[in-house]
């Protein structure tokens, strides 16, 4: 068997589903908004573009949530108070060199009360810190229980296995093989690592790469309408950032760098280049390089109906009225056998109407009135 070119094909994959009346599970949410709202849950089953669609929109509603948002204000509240504790610290030095210093009994009393006001904030400061440092705390807690609601069953198991890991273990091993000496506990980096190693339970380490490769392979159908193809295009091709990348492997160095998507301009030629050379013909002719694919889009869809293509966007025998797919979820159109095509009728025969008389050539025994 070949290996593998894609991480997600650009023809959709079929899911087979043991028991077709099954309902989805889903997970109740409430938004930033105060909405509530329904989200599906992933159990281990489905294709992998839909886990990885899944997974891409469990992320979003932990946004829509609020989630991260309430763990980067702690942090950029974390962040603010231990400057404002290192100036504070700075000004109670200056004020217990000025008290030291003092010479007259106005001065010194004078540098007392600087040096009191300052112990003071510096007091209020490292409360405000804790406090931040609980609300961060408590935000990466939530976060980390909310992604758990959105697996069940077989999905969840290597979820929680993953979160142990990364979050409970001492030591603990990161992406990259690296082992670190005591529990890392549960912040946003790890989180992001947990994410990812469930992308790679899925997908494997080079995902990203192939996808990007892939996309330079596919070929346009003439079954297939040109804004059908060009949709579907763009979907797979947002997958690349979305996957893992070799820049997750153990091997990896500090140089390596994570896969760039297509800049649209670069996307819309390799999309150009996906169709017949009776298209690309006539597209060079009258058309600049695309400078991005609804420009690539329009073109097409002129030439498309100018310049039908034989078997799908016009066959010459039927007009372009049969053969033709508008969309992914159409049945793929077939033509018949050489068998069928040229097969002889069957004769009918009335055995009544040869017994009694009449037309017996004309239609069967079952038929007859």
């Amino acid at each position: 068997m070949a290996a593998s070119t894609h991480a997600i094909p650009y023809i959709p994959e079929k899911h087979d589903e043991l028991d077709p009346e099954r309902k989805p599970n889903t997970v109740k949410v409430t938004l930033s908004t105060g909405v509530e709202s329904g989200a599906e849950t992933g159990d281990g089953t489905g294709t992998k573009e839909q886990f990885l669609c899944h997974m891409n929109t469990m992320r979003e509603t932990l946004g829509g949530m609020g989630l991260f948002l309430r763990h980067e204000e702690a942090e950029e509240k974390l962040r603010d108070e231990n400057v404002k504790l290192q100036l504070e610290q700075e000004s109670k030095q200056f004020a217990d060199e000025a008290f030291a210093a003092a010479v007259t009994q106005q001065d010194k009393d004078k540098a007392k009360a600087d040096v009191k006001k300052s112990a003071k904030s510096i007091k209020q400061i490292k409360d405000a810190i804790t406090a931040a440092e609980e609300e961060k705390s408590s935000a990466m807690a939530t976060i980390f229980s909310t992604t758990g609601n959105f697996f069940r069953g077989d999905g969840k198991t290597p979820w929680d296995k993953i979160v142990l890991e990364q979050t409970e273990r001492d030591p603990w091993i990161d992406l990259r093989g690296v082992e670190h000496t005591g529990v890392r506990g549960k912040t946003m980096q790890a989180w992001k690592d947990c994410f990812m190693l469930m992308l790679k339970t899925v997908f494997p380490n080079n995902a990203a790469e192939m996808q990007k490769f892939y996309l330079t392979l596919i070929r346009h159908s003439p079954k297939i309408s040109v804004r059908a193809f060009l949709q579907r295009f763009t979907t797979v091709a947002g997958y690349v950032v979305e996957l893992p990348g070799v820049i997750h492997l153990r091997d990896t160095t500090d140089t390596t760098k994570a896969v760039a998507p297509y800049e649209d301009s670069e996307l819309a030629n390799i999309m150009k280049h996906a169709f017949s050379l009776k298209w690309k013909t006539q597209y060079d002719l009258g058309h600049k390089a695309p400078p991005n694919t609804e420009y690539l889009q329009n073109a097409l869809e002129k030439i498309e109906v100018a310049f039908p293509l034989n078997g799908g966007n016009g066959n010459s025998k039927n007009g372009g009225k049969l053969g033709k797919m508008s969309s992914l979820n159409d049945k793929i159109p077939k033509k018949k056998s050489h068998a069928a095509k040229h097969e002889k009728p069957v004769a009918k025969s009335c055995a009544l109407c040869k017994k009694f008389g009449g037309a017996s050539a004309t239609h069967n025994t079952n038929d007859c009135k």
